[in-house]
């Protein structure tokens, strides 16, 4: 193909990764791996001393990049070293189908994968799933080169590594052992296997140094085995097609034809193999998100060498060559375009200008919420974040004491009052809203009183402060002594922990003392 096509293509690729790594909204997942990490790089032990159901391999790694920032901005490192694990699968992937076909083979792939809007979007988050992804790449390459004895430990290494970066990942692994030992037989098979049990000794032995190998045991594999929440791949899988149909079948049709060259069976079958171990892992994790399906475009993009270089053989001029790649790519993005413009819409501002704003208006506190949001600050309780299928797994009861209690522990820290948090056991909504108070900005709260004018008895009513402090006063109503203080609507006065009386002469409609500034 064309330089200048080429070049073009590689620009408009790279600019539509770079956007999405930089204003493609947040997804949850993303905050609790950047504050699993940010606590490990403050000394606190996963399992232990929170709440962790992943192995910690990439949160102990990249718990590092705290050491340039500890505020919202450093999520986009996470993001960049993302994106910069994408561009490595991108590299893998193209010199190994340049070396294997030709460039207009890698290009037309990349190309299509680019495309690939469940690749791009949870490729450029911030997630442990796009460093497994780049590892699985390599581990691919390796296994299917002419080098591979001389890599097989190392490979080996590699798959264990992958699995240890995201767990998700294990029936891929299956599928890659299954390949090894197609392509290179059982003794070297050994090899790879001891590799991969060299990395994961090494797991073992941070967690009996840490002393949690029965907390790991426990939240880990117990856990996810028990996962109760479940959902079905189709829904994903329909997307899949939709929008990287041909993709997916020019894979397909790549497999079949290598089955049919004579030499090539074996590279076929392994091919086969790892596709197996990519969809296991879609059909038996129990919540197969997007994040489940990225190793199995990578097969499909490798496979689809085959099928794109024999589908360019047809054509005998350099020029048609170009224009039947060309009308392939339109028609095989067609799909993805719609998804991917309809995304761009989805922005990560708001997210960023609600962590902005709780800075300011409680800065450096620790906080309390359901997605982990200021995910660089201490989060109140040992679960830093919650959603909807852990709350079918715990104790609620006991979820809800300890939480209230963490809560009182930390003096009241403000909270981002979040859907997350709207579906929490009601004794944890019941204690918010008794305690707490709108700052009128999104879903910050923070500690406070509201008293209606009916708990107003003979003129009086009596209430408790939690959190010692300047308190802004907001009233609908006149003639209001607090404590036998005139106050007005918008004063700022000193609350002291304890009980205090407000007492009125004339009309009111409500009072709110909500907390400005601590002691």
């Amino acid at each position: 193909m064309k330089k200048n096509l080429t070049v073009f293509l590689f620009i408009v690729s790279g600019l539509v990764w770079l956007y999405f790594s930089l204003f493609h909204c947040f997804d949850d997942d993303e905050f609790q791996h950047c504050h699993n990490a940010y606590l490990i790089w403050k000394g606190l032990v996963p399992y232990r001393d929170f709440f962790e159901h992943h192995i910690p391999l990439y949160h102990i790694l990249f718990s590092a990049l705290f050491a340039f920032d500890a505020g919202r901005w450093t999520i986009f490192l996470f993001r960049i070293a993302s994106v910069i694990a994408s561009a490595g699968v991108f590299v893998l992937i193209g010199k190994y189908l340049k070396k294997t076909y030709d460039s207009a083979t890698a290009i037309i792939s990349l190309t299509l994968l680019a495309c690939v809007p469940m690749f791009l979007i949870k490729m450029t988050e911030a997630r442990p799933e796009s460093i497994a992804v780049f590892v699985f790449a390599l581990t691919m390459i390796f296994v299917f080169s002419h080098h591979f004895d001389r890599n097989v430990f190392f490979t080996g290494i590699l798959s264990g590594l992958m699995v240890c970066f995201s767990q998700k990942y294990f029936f891929v692994y299956i599928g890659i052992l299954v390949a090894c030992f197609i392509m290179h037989g059982r003794k070297q098979t050994v090899f790879f296997i001891a590799g991969s049990f060299s990395m994961f000794f090494v797991l073992i032995l941070y967690l009996v140094s840490k002393g949690i190998l029965p907390d790991f045991i426990n939240s880990t594999l117990l856990m996810n085995i028990k996962w109760k929440y479940r959902f079905s791949p189709a829904g994903y899988f329909y997307q899949a097609f939709q929008t990287a149909g041909f993709l997916i079948a020019c894979g397909i049709a790549g497999i079949i034809g290598e089955f049919f060259i004579s030499g090539n069976k074996k590279k076929a079958m392994s091919l086969f193999s790892i596709m197996i171990g990519c969809l296991l892992a879609i059909v038996i994790v129990p919540v197969p998100y997007r994040q489940v399906f990225l190793p199995f475009f990578v097969v499909l993009t490798i496979a689809g060498g085959w099928f794109f270089y024999h589908f360019l053989q047809v054509f005998q001029s350099q020029k048609l060559k170009i224009i039947a790649a060309t009308i392939v790519v339109v028609c095989a993005v067609s799909g993805a375009i719609p998804i991917i413009s309809q995304q761009a819409t989805q922005k990560n501002s708001p997210d960023l200008c609600t962590m902005k704003k709780a800075d300011e208006i409680s800065p450096g506190t620790p906080f309390f919420d359901g997605r982990c949001l200021l995910f660089y600050r201490m989060h109140t309780g040992y679960f830093g974040f919650m959603h909807h299928e852990l709350l079918e797994m715990i104790d609620l009861q006991e979820y809800s004491v300890q939480t209230i209690e963490a809560i009182k522990e930390n003096h009241y820290p403000v909270v981002i009052y979040d859907y997350r948090v709207k579906q929490m056991p009601d004794e944890i909504q019941n204690f918010i809203q008794k305690h707490y108070c709108s700052t009128g900005f999104g879903d910050i709260y923070m500690p406070g009183i509201t008293i209606d004018r009916a708990e107003f008895i003979d003129g009086k009513a009596n209430f408790e402060i939690n959190v010692s402090g300047w308190y802004k006063i907001k009233l609908e109503g006149e003639h209001l002594l607090i404590d036998g203080k005139t106050v007005s609507d918008r004063d700022i006065i000193f609350l002291q922990r304890g009980n205090h009386t407000a007492e009125i002469t004339g009309f009111i409609e409500y009072l709110t003392a909500i907390l400005e500034k601590r002691l």
